[in-house]
């Protein structure tokens, strides 16, 4: 039996060429990073001040209802919104806002300051699409790994504790995440939010 070939996340160290609206060149590897709303709450602590659990504990009651509450057209209660930006696995000379991204709806306030909704910006404001480096194939961005992010005795990554607990991360460029789906399927803590 043969087996079977799907398309499949682009192997590490694949290096793409990244040519800024300047045309500077540089061959770098890429990745997503995903970033929940919220995750910062890790800024305040250390793993060994707070564990993974207590975590999402104190973040999945602070977030689970913000969005509906905010734009309750948009989203239901527990969706909490991801922002992706494309980055480098290392620190490197890429951190821009992840392109083909579902755009927050317009905050009223800023409206009301410019007449109009913000228009953001994303890596494409700046730079060309880029090409692998090896094969000159234009970026498939839903192929992009997405970082992985820990909360341990070793790691003390914005957020890790979310992964850390549930041992789940989202898809390139998803959306938002159900934190009442992902908690009850990870056996954790959820909010009543009937």
């Amino acid at each position: 039996m043969t087996p079977k070939t799907t398309t499949q996340p682009y192997p590490p160290g694949t290096r793409w060429t990244v040519i800024n609206r300047n045309g500077y060149t540089q061959t770098t590897e890429l990745c997503l990073y995903a970033e929940p709303n919220y995750a910062t709450i890790t800024d305040d602590y250390t793993p060994d001040e707070i564990s993974a659990h207590e975590l999402w504990r104190i973040w999945v009651d602070k977030v689970a209802g913000k969005a509906h509450e905010r734009w309750p057209d948009e989203y239901r209660p527990g969706e909490v919104t991801i922002l992706w930006t494309l980055t480098t696995p290392s620190s490197g000379n890429v951190h821009e806002a992840a392109p083909h991204t579902r755009p927050l709806p317009p905050d009223p306030e800023l409206v009301r300051m410019f007449g109009r909704a913000y228009q953001p910006e994303d890596f494409l404001t700046h730079f060309k699409v880029p090409t692998n480096a090896d094969t000159g194939e234009r970026i498939n961005w839903l192929r992009l790994p997405v970082l992985d992010r820990g909360w341990n005795a070793t790691t003390a990554d914005t957020g890790g504790f979310i992964q850390e607990v549930t041992g789940w991360k989202p898809s390139p460029l998803q959306p938002t995440m159900d934190v009442v789906q992902l908690g009850r399927a990870a056996g954790l803590y959820v909010p009543d939010l009937s």
